[in-house]
């Protein structure tokens, strides 16, 4: 679950951004809990946990500059999005509490939604769930939809003549119906990537590579398709060069 926090003096842009960040979650299908604050007091009192924090920069009590500061000092690993009508601002932001992005006002949905992207990449899949519709277990059990958590998703399978993917976990198999397709799409930012034909493998349970096997940190060998094994280990390398 992502945990967001935005921040705005106005009530009218504070309205905005989050109906942005409701279209671009849910699309995504990504687990997700938005609060909002109309001041930085109110903010810094109560909140507990934030992954992504939004911050307006010009508020009269305390601006959006010195709030993310003190954010960072409690949450090390929060990553803030500024959002301005003030250009002027937006290198002082960067330059002063390593923002990540900024957006100028009115806010452009496009603009958001290449930045949340941008975002999620930096923020380990242990903190991201997916939600997966018309969900069946092992044991036949059906769920109208069932949210996972990234990390613990080994690989997915397509089975093609039903239009499903089979969700493979440790200890736990899945399949829900899916286009392959959009589901190789909208994975590939969190290091999910193909391995072969029909086959989606998360890197971060990757063990090793050798020839055209892949094996998985719970002992699962998997093929690298021969067309596919040179963008697979520049894929893996890439992966482990940002997480070494």
């Amino acid at each position: 679950m992502i945990e967001i926090a935005v921040c705005d003096d106005d009530a009218n842009d504070l309205a905005y951004a989050v109906n942005i960040l409701h279209e671009i979650f849910t699309t995504q299908n990504i687990g997700y809990n938005i609060k909002t604050f109309l001041s930085a007091d109110e903010m810094l009192n109560n909140i507990k946990k934030i992954d992504i924090g939004i911050l307006d920069i010009a508020m009269n009590e305390l601006n959006g500059i010195k709030l993310g500061r003190k954010l960072k000092e409690k949450f090390p690993n929060v990553k803030l999005i500024y959002i301005t009508s003030y250009e002027e601002y937006c290198m002082q932001a960067i330059n002063d509490v390593h923002a990540f992005s900024f957006l100028c006002k009115p806010l452009d949905n496009c603009k958001m939604q290449k930045q949340i992207t941008e975002v999620l990449n930096g923020i380990p899949n242990n903190a991201i769930e997916k939600e997966f519709y018309k969900v069946t277990d092992k044991n036949k059990k059906e769920y109208a939809s069932l949210k996972l958590k990234l990390e613990d998703i080994l690989y997915f399978e397509y089975i093609k003549r039903q239009r499903k993917a089979e969700i493979v976990l440790a200890d736990e198999t899945y399949e829900c119906e899916c286009v392959f397709e959009k589901l190789v799409e909208e994975m590939q930012q969190y290091d999910f990537v193909v391995n072969c034909r029909g086959n989606l493998v998360n890197l971060s349970h990757v063990e090793k590579i050798k020839g055209f096997s892949i094996y998985l940190d719970n002992g699962k060998e998997l093929q690298i398709a021969q067309k596919r094994i040179v963008d697979f280990r520049i894929k893996m390398n890439e992966f482990l060069q940002r997480n070494s």
